[in-house]
C-alpha cells in the first residue's frame, strides 16, 4: 500500500511539473505550435523569433521571423520561452492574436531580453525581418501559407478624392498599387527655403505628433502629416479629413522620417495653367 501512495505522488509531481512545461504550448492552438516548432526548427541558429499578427484586406494574417540579436521593444506586446528560444508577439492592427495565444502573465520573459540590442534604443534606421514566413488564418485553427492575391484588394487604387491634384493622385495610386497596398500610406508635407516638398511613404504605425487628418483611397489607409507646412497651396479638401481615432486600430509611434523608403517630390505651381506639378525630388 505504501508503494502505490509513493508511485501516485511521483507521478503526481511529475505530471505537475510536466504542465508547467507545457504550459505555454498549451496557450495556442496546437495548430499553431506545430507550425511555430517548424519554423524554429528550419531556423535553429537564432536567439529571438516573432509572431506578428495583423488585419490585411479584411483578412488575419500572421508572420513568423527571426533575428539573431535584436528587437524592438516599440513593437511588442509580450514574450516568452519555447525550447530555450525568446519568442516576441505583437499586433500591428486589432487581430485574431488575443483569441491565438493565451500566454500567463507567469510565462512573460520581459528579462531575457536585456542581453540582446533594443533597437529602439539605438540609431539604427531600419532592421530587415530574417527569413519573414506569412501565414493567412483561415480560422482558429486553421491556417495556410498566404499568396499574392491573400494581400491583394478586389479593385486597385484609383479614386480622386480629398486630394485635389490630378498629378499627386496619380503619385498615390501607383505608390499603393506598385506595394501592393500597404497597411498605412503616408503623405509628409515639408516646405524648405521658400520651396515646398511632399513624401510619399508607408508604415506600419502612425506618428500622432505630426497627424494631420487621414482618409481611405479604395479601402486603403492614407495619413497626412503637417498639412499646415503647405497652408497656402490648395493640394487638399482639408474638409473631407478624418479625424485621429479613426486610425486607433493601429499603434502610435513617434517616428524618425523615413523609416523605410520614401518617393519625395518637389510641388511646383505653374501659374500659366494654375495647376500642380510634382517632381521628384533626390536631394531633400
Amino acid at each position: 500500500m505504501k508503494t502505490i501512495i509513493y508511485l501516485f505522488c511521483i507521478c503526481t509531481i511529475l505530471i505537475a511539473c510536466n504542465n508547467k512545461n507545457d504550459s505555454v504550448f498549451a496557450s495556442m492552438p496546437p495548430e499553431l505550435d506545430s507550425l511555430l516548432d517548424e519554423y524554429i526548427a528550419n531556423y535553429p541558429n537564432n536567439k529571438i523569433y516573432y509572431m506578428i499578427f495583423e488585419t490585411r484586406c479584411g483578412k488575419q494574417f500572421f508572420t513568423l521571423q527571426c533575428s539573431s540579436d535584436c528587437y524592438d521593444s516599440n513593437f511588442m506586446d509580450g514574450c516568452f520561452m519555447k525550447k530555450g528560444k525568446i519568442i516576441v508577439f505583437w499586433s500591428i492592427n486589432k487581430s485574431w492574436k488575443d483569441s491565438l495565444l493565451h500566454i500567463p502573465q507567469e510565462e512573460l520573459c520581459f528579462d531575457s531580453l536585456t542581453r540582446y540590442t533594443d533597437l529602439s534604443k539605438v540609431d539604427v534606421d531600419y532592421d530587415a525581418p530574417y527569413n519573414p514566413q506569412t501565414y493567412r488564418i483561415l480560422s482558429l485553427s486553421q491556417y495556410r501559407k498566404s499568396n499574392t492575391s491573400d494581400w491583394s484588394f478586389p479593385n486597385p487604387a484609383c479614386d480622386s478624392n480629398v486630394i485635389q491634384s490630378s498629378v499627386l493622385n496619380k503619385i498615390v495610386n501607383d505608390y499603393i498599387n506598385i506595394n501592393d497596398s500597404p497597411n498605412i500610406v503616408y503623405l509628409r508635407f515639408n516646405h524648405v527655403n521658400g520651396e515646398y516638398f511632399v513624401s510619399v511613404g508607408q508604415d506600419y504605425v502612425y506618428d500622432s505628433d505630426s497627424f494631420s487628418g487621414m482618409f481611405y483611397r479604395n479601402g486603403r489607409i492614407v495619413v497626412l502629416y503637417s498639412i499646415d507646412k503647405i497652408e497656402n497651396l490648395e493640394i487638399i479638401d482639408k474638409q473631407s479629413l478624418l479625424p485621429i481615432h479613426a486610425i486607433n486600430d493601429y499603434k502610435s509611434l513617434k517616428r524618425k522620417f523615413p523609416r523605410f523608403p520614401e518617393k519625395e517630390y518637389k510641388i511646383i505651381w505653374d501659374h500659366g495653367v494654375g495647376s500642380f506639378d510634382f517632381l521628384e525630388n533626390k536631394i531633400w
